[in-house]
């Protein structure tokens, strides 16, 4: 009986504590709603991005998007619209939005966000279920067909058409999860958080990684970058004594690798 009440005093705290932080996330939203309609874009962002740490909406970083574009940061408001379209897609404001940023920030869509709709991350299940239900059918279909006598001829174009079906079925499971690991170690660039007093507005990709490291070469807000993989296949990181994080990346192509702080990325994947 007291391992009863314990668990029901439980779940009533429980229900009241994931009640409360709704109620103040939604305050949060409509604080930054009327912050935003009042004209104080940065406490709307920073409300925004208060909630984005416990929500993620496509409509949140929609707003997220558009209020960096209005204060010029094309970096995050190129990566706010990209997390918005991994949730919502077929957004074609959103989308236009996202290609107007990388206009006006000079930036080429990079071409693994090209990828047709059927073959982004989330359909990686979808191609799994269907290609093995797939399998199971045609395989019961031919062995019915086998075991009442059908002549081996007849097999050959329903055999090509199953066999060329789970193929495809296989390359788009392959082409998915490739796209979900792409999408785990893809970052965009930002403004910095801490200043180098560098007057550009570029930021450097330096040979290694600490305080004072000379540039390799420079990328800009809104330009998209990989992490480096291990051997282990793990994400190629270092932490300093200083406490910052870096990431060891290069660009779509391979032509800029080097060294990035994390205050001066945003990851599409937290």
């Amino acid at each position: 009986m007291k391992v009863l009440f314990q668990i029901f005093f439980s779940s009533l705290f429980l229900l009241f504590f994931q009640k409360s932080q709704a109620g103040d996330e939604n305050r949060f939203f409509y604080e930054a709603v009327r912050a935003e309609a009042s004209g104080e874009l940065e406490k709307a962002i920073n409300l925004y991005e208060t909630i984005s740490k416990e929500v993620h909406s496509a409509n949140l970083y929609g707003n997220l998007g558009n209020l960096y574009f209005k204060t010029k940061r094309y970096g995050n408001a190129i990566s706010n619209y990209r997390k918005a379209l991994l949730l919502d897609p077929s957004n074609r404001e959103i989308k236009g939005n996202l290609s107007y940023a990388l206009t006006v920030a000079n930036i080429s869509p990079n071409q693994s966000s090209q990828l047709t709709l059927y073959l982004n991350s989330d359909f990686f299940g979808f191609w799994i279920i269907t290609t093995t239900i797939f399998f199971w059918i045609g395989a019961l279909v031919l062995s019915y067909f086998y075991f009442v006598g059908w002549e081996k001829k007849k097999f050959l174009v329903p055999g090509i058409i199953w066999i060329s079906s789970l193929a495809l079925g296989s390359w788009a499971i392959l082409s998915t999860k490739q796209e979900q690991h792409q999408l785990e170690r893809e970052l965009i660039v930002i403004s910095p958080e801490i200043s180098d007093n560098n007057l550009s507005n570029e930021i450097p990709l330096r040979r290694f990684a600490g305080k004072g490291s000379s540039a390799n070469t420079f990328v800009s807000p809104g330009e998209s970058l990989w992490i480096h993989l291990k051997d282990d296949q793990t994400m190629h990181e270092h932490k300093t004594k200083e406490g910052l994080k870096w990431y060891l990346v290069h660009n779509e192509s391979n032509g800029k690798k080097g060294w990035i702080r994390s205050d001066e990325v945003d990851k599409l994947i937290p």
